[in-house]
């Protein structure tokens, strides 16, 4: 087997990322790392890994000087995530001029129009010179895709994957004896995720049959949260730590108002938890079948959040099991091997 140099040129590093790597490492690439270290939106640290090297993207002043740790490696593919830091862009750019390689960049941004419009009539001489390929998260980011003018040969799916190894642990039929009546929210308390939306849609709520709301993570609105009526808000937690939690909840929703992918509907899935969540969110088009698994409603409007948990909370612990176990097999459809396994086939 040809053992690869990959090069992932990347923002902040998430335990996510991380599996994926594993997944590379295994298939005997020596994986090489240049992350985001500084103004992080969340304290996770990736672990130190055989095979893999970590450099800070803080160090690097400049393109010519990123591009000579480029031209040392000699990586036979690059992977970056997205096209977000001129930095990346330009070297991307570089590398596609002067060493002819294949530079995948990651895309989970659904078309929207507007200010995309700019990318649209550029990307000729923006993304088609600094990318061979778009790995995009799914099939609504697709379209973005083809209106930047890559080929569906040049597009690669799904580039997301939750560890499914980890949160396919949780044995859906242990939540028989004693079902969890626990809502579970986990990701950043800001306005994008809508949870006033939430609490005041699960104020509204004339029954909740002793459910609870548990809302994990941190972030700006944190201050905004408390004061609510059957209410747990816990601290931002590592993925052992949301494993258990997620073993002791009975269902999971994410109220964003704008949420491109949310790879976190991936991992509730995988837990074997139903699901509600706005009609916004990307990795609905994966992980959520309407009545099957769970629930969908407009962001923003809290008469349909709160007719989505009633629809929950009147399901018998029969129907909520099945739902979970429906759940689990959406989320066995992506893993990170997968992940990894496409990117590779750019080399083939």
């Amino acid at each position: 087997m040809k053992h690869f140099t990959i090069l992932i040129l990347y923002a902040e590093l998430m335990p996510y990322n991380v599996v994926v790597i594993k997944e590379l490492v295994k298939k005997g690439c020596c994986v090489h790392v240049v992350l985001q270290d500084t103004n992080k939106k969340t304290p996770y640290l990736p672990p130190s890994l055989v095979g893999v090297t970590y450099y800070n993207r803080s160090v690097f002043k400049d393109s010519n000087h990123l591009f000579r740790l480029v031209k040392k490696l000699g990586p036979d593919l690059v992977w970056v995530a997205g096209w977000i830091d001129p930095l990346y862009n330009e070297v991307a750019g570089m590398i596609r001029k002067k060493m002819n390689l294949p530079v995948v960049a990651s895309s989970d941004t659904q078309w929207r129009g507007g200010r995309q419009w700019f990318n649209v009539l550029t990307s000729r001489f923006r993304h088609q010179q600094w990318f061979s390929h778009l790995f995009v998260a799914g099939e609504w980011q697709v379209r973005y895709a083809r209106k930047l003018g890559f080929r569906p040969d040049q597009i690669l799916m799904h580039n997301l994957s939750a560890d499914v190894d980890l949160f396919s642990r949780i044995d859906v039929n242990s939540r028989i004896a004693n079902y969890p009546k626990r809502l579970l929210y986990v990701g950043r308390f800001a306005p994008e995720k809508g949870l006033v939306y939430l609490l005041k849609a699960w104020q509204s709520v004339p029954d909740r049959k002793g459910w609870q709301l548990t809302l994990v993570g941190n972030g700006p609105e944190k201050e905004k949260l408390t004061g609510y009526p059957d209410v747990e808000i816990l601290d931002f937690m590592d993925q052992q730590e949301l494993l258990e939690v997620m073993e002791n909840s009975g269902a999971f929703i994410l109220p964003s108002v704008s949420e491109p992918w949310a790879l976190v509907i991936h991992e509730a899935v995988c837990a074997g938890l139903p699901v509600l969540a706005s009609d916004c969110c990307g990795a609905i088009t994966s992980f959520l079948r309407e009545g099957e698994n769970g629930y969908l409603f407009v962001p923003g409007k809290i008469r349909s959040i709160c007719h989505s948990m009633e629809k929950l909370l009147i399901q018998s612990e029969a129907e909520l099991l099945q739902m979970g176990r429906n759940s689990r097999a959406l989320g066995m459809q992506i893993t990170p091997e997968k992940v990894a396994g496409t990117l590779l086939t750019v080399l083939k």
